[in-house]
């Protein structure tokens, strides 16, 4: 089996230094040279570090948007919620719902679903389908 020879470390290159010792005049760059190509790459660092914290913060601030309103939201369901438990049970029956169907009611038409009309009487169908008893 064939090995390898050991490599100095003064023969391996790497992209910004040559072979050998860290000369800067083997590669032509001056010191001036130097200086600016590091000055650039220290205002692309920090504007990507600018750019990172823009960004956190924006995804910070829709994230607080999207908890106060959450918050909001749910302050309104509860005052709906209240509104129909102050009632009575014959203002309820009108209005179709039962004491026990309010919440369901009112999270349901929150999200959207509200009551269907019939479209053959023109009335409306109750939120509290336990009211059809078996016979």
């Amino acid at each position: 089996m064939m090995t390898q020879p050991i490599q100095m470390f003064e023969n391996l290159t790497s992209e910004t230094t040559p072979a050998g010792r860290n000369d800067i005049a083997k590669v032509g760059f001056s010191l001036v040279d130097r200086r600016l190509i590091e000055l650039r790459a220290r205002y692309a660092r920090a504007e990507f570090m600018a750019n990172a914290m823009g960004d956190a913060l924006l995804w910070l601030g829709r994230r607080y948007d999207r908890l106060v309103a959450a918050i909001k939201a749910d302050f309104k369901l509860r005052t709906a919620e209240a509104q129909l438990l102050r009632m009575t049970d014959r203002e309820l029956a009108d209005l179709g719902l039962a004491r026990g169907d309010i919440p369901f009611a009112v999270r349901e038409a929150a999200e959207g679903i509200a009551p269907q009309l019939d479209t053959v009487t023109g009335g409306m169908v109750a939120a509290n389908q336990n009211l059809h008893r078996a016979a």
